[in-house]
């Protein structure tokens, strides 16, 4: 069964330096239990895979590019950095016949500064930008440099929309939060329309462990380069502090040891706060389950619409334990 050799790869992808870290024994028996399906209690006693046994085992490209994506998240929720780690997640890839830009992303954040890692990746990102922007296909070149009057006016008048409304919704998501609405002056701005748009819909608040989730949704949802880019993002943010959210800027730690997010002496991230491995696994379950892909959608033309009613279509289930209060937003069936 691949769920269940997918496990044990993880299991041995984790023994090293004395075996896993607290957090990442949290971050995989959410991810182990919620999207693979496996029982905890036996999560305890699986027999870990080495990098050969799990390629002659997984042989399926999906499964493959699915245990890299996850090992990749367990070698970022391992604090301190570990090369020890990092060489045994390039064995597994090496194995496994996957070398994504993903994984030298990673690698750089291993053995680069901070500054040069950040700039490596910021430039490689930017290719991926047009694509999870607001309406890029209907944008020539880059959308990013392309967005005319009537983009403007139409975020414009979303602070006109009706109540209950994907527009009105998004209003009350920037003023709870005390964000400004993207504007002429924003880098960048139907990329903060279109992701912010998802945080809509999705109810992931902008929260490290939301910003995580909603990359985890999207992955889910649809497993494109842009998105796993996206993802990796948010957990280059929000869990290891590479650098600062909507800039390019040096994230300057809380704690010491140089890389988590909110670290403590180096040795945690946003996912080792309470619940944020339940908050990714559920994710994950949540965006497999939407019945079409709602996250590249012209959602400035939709912006008038009931939320309720494109949660429905898109069959957007609801968080066991939302993060706003907003029920009247939620489809009381499917």
């Amino acid at each position: 069964m691949a769920a269940q050799a997918l496990s044990r790869g993880l299991s041995g992808l984790m023994e090293v330096d004395g075996g896993a870290t607290a957090e990442q024994r949290r971050v995989f028996t959410a991810l182990a239990t919620h999207l693979l399906g496996q029982e905890s209690t036996a999560l305890a006693v699986l027999s870990p895979l080495g990098p050969d046994r799990l390629a002659e085992e997984l042989v399926d490209p999906c499964w493959r590019r699915l245990f890299l994506q996850v090992a990749i998240i367990l070698d970022l929720c391992r604090h301190p950095k570990s090369e020890a780690q990092l060489k045994n997640l390039e064995a597994y890839a090496e194995a496994l016949q996957v070398d994504p830009p993903q994984l030298k992303i990673v690698r750089d954040f291993a053995h680069l500064s901070a500054v040069e890692a950040t700039n490596r990746f910021v430039r490689l990102y930017e290719n991926y930008m047009p694509e999870l922007s607001e309406n890029y296909r209907h944008q020539p070149g880059e959308g990013r440099q392309n967005y005319d009057d009537s983009f403007f006016e139409a975020v414009e008048r979303l602070a006109e929309m009706p109540e209950g409304s994907l527009g009105w919704a998004f209003i009350q998501l920037y003023e709870r939060n005390g964000m400004t609405v993207p504007s002429r002056s924003t880098p960048n701005p139907g990329y903060y329309v279109c992701h912010d748009m998802n945080h809509v819909i999705t109810g992931y608040e902008p929260t490290g462990p939301g910003e995580i989730a909603l990359g985890a949704f999207k992955l889910a949802l649809n497993n494109s380069d842009a998105n796993w880019m996206a993802s990796l993002t948010n957990f280059l943010i929000h869990e290891v502090g590479l650098f600062k959210h909507g800039t390019n800027l040096q994230f300057i730690p809380y704690g010491g040891g140089g890389e988590p997010y909110h670290g403590v002496d180096g040795r945690c991230g946003a996912l080792d706060l309470p619940g944020s491995p339940e908050l990714l696994a559920e994710a994950l379950v949540r965006g497999s389950a939407c019945s079409g892909d709602f996250s590249q959608l012209d959602h400035l033309a939709i912006a008038a619409q009931p939320l309720r009613e494109i949660r429905r279509q898109f069959h957007v289930l609801p968080l066991r334990r939302p993060m706003i209060d907003q029920p009247d937003l939620w489809p009381s069936s499917y």
